[in-house]
């Protein structure tokens, strides 16, 4: 059984909540066993990771105006793929 599920929200950036009702709401959405901070990013490294999709950037503390640009992970990259 998922853990939470994966969405895309309107800017193409990845979220997940733990809901399917919720998730549901946004269109394409798959299951996904990864963890997630309190403001719906996944968590990779301990870190809650923003991924923008659309632009193949992904951030940590903080999104693409403050946070420090990271590699992609390729986790987030397959789950990103299954919901394009």
């Amino acid at each position: 059984m998922a853990h939470s599920y994966a969405y895309l929200d309107k800017e193409k950036i990845l979220h997940l909540h733990p809901l399917e009702d919720e998730a549901v709401k946004h269109g394409k959405y798959v299951g996904t066993n990864l963890d997630y901070d309190e403001s719906g990013f996944p968590v990779i490294g301990g870190e809650g990771v923003v991924y923008y999709v659309d632009k193949d950037t992904a951030y940590v503390n903080g999104n693409e105006h403050d946070g420090k640009q990271i590699a992609v992970p390729s986790g987030l990259k397959a789950l990103a793929g299954q919901l394009l």
